[in-house]
């Protein structure tokens, strides 16, 4: 199989030379993965358990109507975190940042549980955000630096499989701790699994500092990126929540997002090191992931988001029964992250991307063809399962090998000073893609719904149930059912456009991590 070598890099300035790749003794790698992968764990389980028990949270706090913000304020200081900590982790080392986010989010979550109204934990739980941002990025340059690319293709592979570990049991943690104690320990319990890692880090893992000169932090881009984001993230959380878009403070929100992008990206086209260097986006390879990257965070929230209501509303399931289909699409998305990140190194970036989001397009379009009522799970010769579990398990595979080859295609297209810049680039733009698109379709199946749906409120339940009631719900749980169906059309859309973005995705891993990036362009030849 033959694939092209990335196109030169455009460079304005030279590269920051870095201290030399240590040599790392089993223990010390396993010492440093173990770090590496509880904090990523505690990042990822936190916003999972957190939705899980918002509601006891809010009812204990005795606020009901501020629930999403605890949600939102961490969604958007974690996406306005991470380009800012990627760039600072290049410019004064890894392992600081790594244990700063660390520490920031500690703190955030001591400060969490003992929260004593709503409004103190929405600020605390920005806090929690800020620390996710830094770390999450920091994790996957880390590993660039102290691993050669095949070893570092394996682990982005294990380590972007944390994220469906943690959709699975975030959840039923949650609900484990509120069972069994209070909803403060789902803070609380970040404490002793922190401070392990930070002293794991400390004790195994050296400055990682950078030895060239120091450049001029962009700060303005940092303050127009983190307007402009928030802004925008906040508008479109609330219109899922409630907002109309015709709602003067949707409108407002838009329009300072829609003023300060521009403003941003014309800092960042004259900052002499900007946050986000643009020059990047003239790489093909770059171009090509960050689109792929974009769409298939679209594509993961709407299904986590999405599946769950359909369940419980559209076909009448538990929520045990909500939880056990998410499985399905997964326990894949695990395995799939895995045998991606393995066939970067012998395959290229191109075929397990294209693949994934091949077996992505499949599953979007098997959704199509779910039906609309139960029963849930469906099963042919009696092992094979079909419907709803049917179709999540190729977009799960699917989704799970894109991860580590996106991943790595813009990590090893920019120079080495700037990995954090690059693996920022993934998690911001998948981020980003989750929050634009699930946004939007939310307002977009609320209006659907509510065309087919009952009008007026439900009538009164009594037991047994009236024959209005049963009607009411009835039509109901069928308007539900037909709105997310439309849901799903869209969502064959957006494979489908990363399925073309993926073709694009063109380029094989270095052979060491000390190859200059931005070789010639020509063939290399990888052994199939």
């Amino acid at each position: 199989m033959t694939e092209e070598s990335p196109a030169p890099i455009p460079t304005t300035s030279p590269a920051t030379p870095t201290e030399p790749t240590p040599v790392l003794t089993p223990a010390r790698s396993a010492a440093i993965l173990a770090a590496l992968l509880m904090g990523l764990l505690l990042g990822a389980l936190d916003n999972f358990v957190v939705a899980t028990v918002l509601p006891t949270i809010a009812l204990d706090l005795h606020d009901v109507s501020g629930q999403v913000f605890v949600v939102s304020s961490y969604l958007i200081a974690q996406t306005v975190a991470i380009p800012i900590f990627g760039k600072l982790s290049d410019r004064f080392g890894r392992r600081s940042f790594y244990l700063l986010g660390l520490s920031i989010f500690l703190v955030g979550s001591a400060l969490s549980g003992f929260s004593q109204n709503l409004n103190e934990l929405i600020a605390f739980r920005a806090i929690q955000g800020l620390g996710s941002g830094a770390f999450f990025t920091v994790v996957f340059s880390i590993v660039a630096d102290l691993f050669p690319p095949k070893a570092a293709a394996r682990l982005a592979g294990i380590l972007s499989g944390v994220f469906g570990i943690a959709i699975v049991f975030g959840p039923l943690l949650g609900s484990y701790i509120v069972d069994t104690t209070t909803w403060r320990w789902i803070f609380f319990v970040n404490l002793p699994i922190g401070f392990a890692a930070i002293a794991l880090v400390l004790g195994t893992m050296g400055p990682m500092r950078p030895t060239g000169p120091r450049r001029t932090f962009d700060t303005l881009g940092a303050t127009l990126l983190s307007a402009w984001v928030g802004a925008l993230i906040f508008a479109l959380i609330e219109t899922s929540h409630g907002w109309a878009w015709t709602d003067p403070r949707t409108i407002g929100l838009l329009l300072v997002a829609l003023v300060l992008c521009p403003l941003f990206l014309w800092q960042e086209s004259r900052a002499d090191d900007p946050l986000v260097p643009l020059r990047y986006f003239r790489i093909p390879l770059v171009s090509a992931a960050s689109g792929v990257n974009f769409l298939r965070g679209a594509i993961l929230v709407v299904v986590v988001t999405f599946v769950p209501i359909f369940v419980r509303f559209g076909l009448g399931g538990t929520v045990d029964e909500s939880r056990d289909v998410l499985y399905a699409f997964m326990v894949p998305m695990v395995i799939g992250a895995a045998i991606g990140g393995a066939m970067v190194g012998r395959f290229g970036y191109r075929f397990p991307t294209s693949i994934g989001l091949a077996l992505t397009s499949i599953g979007c379009l098997l959704l199509t063809a779910v039906p609309l009522t139960p029963p849930i799970f469906r099963w042919d010769a009696i092992i094979i399962p079909t419907g709803l579990a049917g179709s999540l398990i190729p977009l799960g595979l699917g989704i799970g090998l894109t991860f580590a080859p996106t991943q790595l295609a813009i990590q090893y297209s920019v120079p080495k000073s700037d990995v954090g810049t690059g693996n920022s680039l993934v998690w911001f733009l998948g981020n980003l893609g989750g929050s634009i698109v699930v946004s939007l379709l939310a307002s977009y199946q609320q209006t659907v719904y509510q065309s087919l749906g009952p009008a007026g409120p439900a009538p009164a339940y009594t037991n047994p149930p009236t024959p209005a009631f049963l009607a009411y719900a009835a039509q109901a749980t069928s308007a539900t059912a037909s709105s997310i169906h439309d849901v799903w059309w869209v969502l064959v859309a957006v494979a489908l456009a990363g399925m073309v973005a993926a073709l694009l995705v063109r380029g094989v891993l270095p052979k060491t991590a000390d190859e200059p990036r931005g070789t010639p362009a020509g063939e290399a030849v990888v052994t199939a």
